[in-house]
């Protein structure tokens, strides 16, 4: 195993590497999305979850955030519900219909470091448990390996968040995850992990608090972390970028994507736009009201994969 390739669990132990010391990883291009035709609000698993879903308001927010997509991503492929049950034949899986949160694709699975593979997610709730299943299949149908989900809870990107163009993982846990998936991911993906402790459930997956904006930048909410998680993040990254925690909470204005230095976030955060602008990125701004009404904004919705040979 190399020096670089374990858990670490200290910024002590962070501040004795840079960045250039994990090896670089290449960029994933393209975007995976699900298709909002069943998306609704129709449970509450998330403290940000309530209101009455607009669903035709919901495809129309959705068909605006492709489209921005499609101009800033090599590749945009779209994951069908329907059409991914009907090649799962009669297999024992309930219908996508009663799984209106598939369409945050996030949390479905994690991309290996090549991008080529993807590892699934051991989701932490009954209501979103089938929901890898479909993501399997599809996956499989583009081309991709797919990785078992590691044996303890585990939601995907929305926890998991790779470091822009290292081998270095960032491991949320705390409310959703399990750390102790990040000792088997360490393992399967041969990658460094660093595990950030959530200590507030509004903040129920990493992609919330912390978006990675270069090798060198992230925008965060520190109010979301413990003391140890936040020294972590400020051993790794040189600048930290705030965003305040009314905008982080109300916006979800940590929980954006960012396209070769076009930052992609919903709207009604302008401090966290300002700050941004501020520090030399672009910011597109895409309505996603109704998804807020489930608890997921554009880092929720997309996911980046690498391109399968």
């Amino acid at each position: 195993m190399q020096d670089w390739q374990r858990v670490l669990d200290t910024s002590e132990r962070l501040r004795s590497l840079s960045v250039a010391d994990f090896p670089a990883r290449p960029s994933h291009s393209t975007v995976a999305l699900v298709h909002p035709r069943f998306f609704d609000r129709t449970y509450v698993i998330n403290p940000h979850m309530g209101g009455r879903v607009d669903r035709e308001q919901a495809r129309e927010q959705w068909d605006r955030l492709r489209t921005v997509l499609e101009r800033h991503a090599a590749d945009v492929r779209v994951l069908d519900p329907a059409a991914v049950e009907e090649s799962l034949g009669d297999r024992d899986v309930p219908p996508p219909e009663t799984q209106p949160d598939m369409v945050f694709v996030a949390n479905h699975a994690i991309p290996t470091p090549d991008g080529q593979g993807v590892v699934l997610a051991q989701m932490s709730t009954p209501e979103r448990a089938s929901e890898p299943v479909y993501f399997r299949e599809w996956a499989e149908q583009q081309g991709y390996s797919v990785g078992p989900a590691p044996t303890a809870a585990f939601e995907g990107a929305g926890d998991a968040v790779w470091h822009p163009s290292r081998r270095l993982l960032w491991g949320g846990h705390g409310v959703r995850s399990d750390p102790a998936a990040y000792d088997e991911l360490a393992e399967r993906l041969g990658a460094a992990v660093v595990p950030l402790e959530l200590t507030d459930d509004r903040y129920f997956h990493l992609d919330l608090c912390l978006l990675p904006l270069s090798e060198t930048a992230a925008l965060v909410q520190p109010g979301a972390f413990t003391p140890a998680a936040r020294n972590k993040l400020e051993a790794v990254f040189e600048t930290l970028i705030e965003a305040p925690a009314d905008e982080a909470l109300d916006s979800f204005a940590v929980n954006g994507a960012v396209m070769d230095g076009t930052v992609i976030a919903g709207t009604g955060a302008p401090v966290t736009t300002g700050r941004l602008e501020a520090a030399g990125y672009d910011v597109v701004n895409v309505e996603t009201d109704e998804f807020l009404k489930a608890g997921g904004s554009v880092g929720c919705l997309t996911l980046r994969l690498g391109t399968p040979d």
